[in-house]
């Protein structure tokens, strides 16, 4: 395959139809920001694919990831709710209001989290690698993953071209907020590159040296 034939392509989340602004993300200074807002689901769809399009325009190539279901019926069960969705929905908005906002957040449609990507010309068996973000940091993105990991699966099917693995372990530890905090240096695509990770905190190092205003 030769150099000009490899390209990088870039995808985008669809804003999902519960998008909303409650101030989720802790040490997220937009999001703390603008919490309490009103939103606009149908303007922030139209808004993404006005900007997908304008890739798409300027020669990118460019895909799009679906919005999750929202609400997460399955976390409010796990979580002791019970009855019919209707009852459920009810119930957490009296009892937890903040627990119903985090079900319904569209924050999959920050695609920079989804997960992070091994290009094949740096994996040793030539196949493009997915591992899906764990975001265990963040209820609200905790509820993710599974998710992603089989829209993934579904969009990347062929397993002679595209290997799947599962998230890390959702620990402190392990904490995985995806190519948000990951990009690769190269000369040209089609080339071997340096993978540069940046991160606030290191595993079992006694919590020394933590970011304390973007925590």
């Amino acid at each position: 395959m030769s150099l000009n034939s490899i390209r990088e392509v870039n995808f985008d989340g669809l804003v999902g139809l519960t998008h909303n602004y409650s101030g989720l993300a802790h040490g997220n200074v937009a999001s703390m920001s603008h919490g309490g807002l009103v939103s606009n689901p149908k303007e922030g769809a139209l808004q993404g694919l006005a900007k997908m399009k304008s890739l798409m325009d300027a020669g990118y190539a460019q895909g799009v990831l679906p919005p999750q279901q929202r609400p997460d019926l399955g976390a409010l069960r796990d979580l002791g709710f019970t009855g019919s969705d209707r009852e459920m929905l009810a119930r957490a908005a009296k009892q937890a209001p903040q627990l119903l906002r985090a079900v319904c957040s569209a924050s999959s449609m920050w695609t920079a989290n989804a997960g992070t990507i091994t290009p094949s010309v740096d994996a040793p068996d030539g196949r493009v690698h997915f591992t899906p973000a764990n975001l265990q940091s963040s209820f609200h993105r905790y509820l993710e993953p599974k998710t992603t990991g089989r829209v993934l699966q579904a969009i990347f099917r062929d397993e002679q071209h595209f290997a799947h693995h599962p998230v890390l372990p959702a620990t402190p530890a392990f904490s995985d907020e995806g190519a948000a905090n990951h990009t690769r240096l190269c000369g040209e695509y089609g080339e071997p590159g340096v993978h540069l990770f940046v991160y606030g905190r290191q595993a079992f190092s006694g919590g020394r040296n933590e970011p304390k205003r973007y925590p």
